[in-house]
């Protein structure tokens, strides 16, 4: 039984299989118009390098949003198009590898609606996989689509991924929101947003290093745009910042997560508090700081 596999064996088959529905969705021009891509997979491309990742992250496109509002409405379509992007690219390959099981898109939050309408959609996708002949119990491929979020003016562009092209976030955008997505893992944001304690997101830190390493932070114009996605990051789910100390909440906890996730070991710790003070630091002298966000009556 592959449940009986080695975790790091699984997490090989996850990210090699997720990478395929990437380029499924990416032969697909209705889905290309309408999800924005982001994240770590994102961010190898840029890099050139890898990290190891077991989700496909995405936006909404707005447009989209806008014109389909309802939820469920949101799922069928996004049922119906990946079975059949997913359908065409896998019997496209020679020699045929997967076969498509079926694709579930439930909606996130599973029930009510997101009290600050941040409503987003997980497609879960089953496949079969002819390597694997006979072996049941295969992890099902997840599409995370988040809703829309505020952007500045240049930061989604075509990305060139293997001979196609998909709807991206800029290297910049990804860097300011990787800073506000660790923030949004910290105590005093989900006590803000009433919210229950997550672990703190420490593989951000660890791609904010890995970006600050491909543009120096003399790379100035770089970095001014990289604190503008990240004010409007932080506007778009009412984070607040007033700068490196709100980083370092907890920070002991979060240097014992960081170096216990045996996927971050290539970068030290050392080298992610290099980082966060570089950056930060660039973002003070730049006079971004405080940030602050109040929330609205819901």
């Amino acid at each position: 039984m592959f449940l009986e596999m080695r975790q790091e064996r699984r997490k090989e088959w996850v990210d090699v299989g997720l990478q395929e529905v990437l380029h499924a969705v990416g032969s697909n021009s209705n889905l290309r118009k309408v999800l924005v891509f982001k994240g770590a997979r994102i961010l190898n491309v840029y890099l050139g390098t890898h990290r190891q990742s077991l989700d496909i992250d995405s936006s909404l496109d707005v447009d989209f949003f806008e014109s389909m509002p309802d939820r469920d409405d949101q799922a069928e379509w996004f049922r119906e198009q990946l079975e059949q992007a997913l359908r065409v690219h896998y019997e496209s390959q020679d020699p045929v590898r997967y076969l498509l099981d079926s694709v579930v898109v439930r909606k996130n939050p599973k029930r009510l609606p997101h009290p600050r309408g941040w409503d987003g959609l997980v497609a879960e996708i089953h496949v079969s996989d002819e390597l694997l002949n006979g072996v049941r119990g295969l992890p099902a491929l997840e599409l995370e689509i988040a809703a829309p979020e505020l952007l500045g003016p240049d930061a989604v562009c075509e990305l060139q991924i293997d001979g196609f092209s998909v709807q991206a976030y800029s290297l910049h955008r990804i860097a300011g929101e990787k800073l506000r997505a660790f923030l949004t893992s910290l105590s005093n944001y989900r006590r803000k947003m009433n919210s229950n304690e997550r672990v703190a997101r420490a593989k951000d830190l660890h791609d904010l290093v890995r970006i600050l390493k491909a543009q120096p932070i003399t790379e100035e114009i770089f970095w001014r745009k990289a604190a503008d996605e990240f004010k409007l990051a932080c506007e778009s789910r009412y984070v607040d910042c007033v700068g490196v100390e709100t980083f370092r909440e907890h920070w002991e906890s979060t240097r014992i997560t960081y170096l216990e996730d045996p996927t971050l070991k290539a970068i030290s710790w050392e080298d992610v508090e290099w980082a966060l003070t570089e950056v930060i630091g660039f973002f003070d002298r730049i006079k971004i700081f405080p940030i602050y966000h109040t929330l609205p009556e819901v």
